[in-house]
């Protein structure tokens, strides 16, 4: 293993916090994997301006995604076309379309609950905590991360020739290169810790 190549970044015990706080307190994420009569598996409060919860374009080979607007507003844009949902409005992304969203107010914070589809809210639970954890994963972590979550950036091009080259990218910088060269773990117990029942 080459891990002694990256530089350990510290790390802060996150993985009790329940709503998971970010941005100096700005934004929340409360998890709900322990409710399995919640309908959604997290509620985030997004600061309005700009923010590090702002995917960038990307998609997911298995997962549909619905966002329920609670307060404020989000801008998705599906298939490079931009659509602003309001209190009370929701949206259904399917596996496989390029997305991102974004908060596009100034001033007024945006509610949102998140539900997940197929329904794996620990697997769901880890990769937010992970990845919000509030630094800056390197690169091959982050591919890793993605990897684990069904995740891909949207890579320019036509889909029958980005997506794979998207998959592969993620494959071999997150898992052979994060996870086998550079020791890189898909969950960090600081970060994330399993619930027992």
């Amino acid at each position: 293993m080459l891990s002694f190549l990256t530089t350990p970044l510290p790390k802060t015990l996150t993985a009790t916090q329940n709503p998971l706080t970010t941005e100096n307190g700005q934004t929340t994420i409360h998890f709900f994997a322990n409710d399995p009569s919640a309908k959604y598996g997290m509620k985030t409060r997004v600061k309005p301006g700009f923010t590090i919860h702002v995917p960038p374009m990307h998609w997911h080979k298995h997962q549909t995604e619905t966002f329920l607007i609670h307060s404020g507003a989000m801008r998705a844009t599906l298939e490079g076309s931009d659509q602003t949902i309001t209190a009370g409005e929701s949206i259904t992304i399917a596996p496989g379309l390029h997305h991102t969203f974004v908060n596009p107010s100034e001033t007024e914070p945006l509610v949102v609950s998140t539900g997940l589809d197929p329904v794996e809210r620990e697997r769901d639970e880890a990769f937010f905590r992970n990845l919000k954890a509030g630094r800056e994963p390197h690169v091959a972590q982050l591919m890793l991360f993605l990897h684990f979550f069904d995740c891909y950036p949207a890579l320019p091009g036509p889909k029958r020739v980005s997506r794979p080259l998207s998959q592969v990218l993620v494959f071999v910088l997150g898992v052979v290169v994060g996870k086998w060269l550079l020791g890189f773990k898909e969950s960090y117990s600081e970060y994330y810790q399993r619930k027992v029942e």
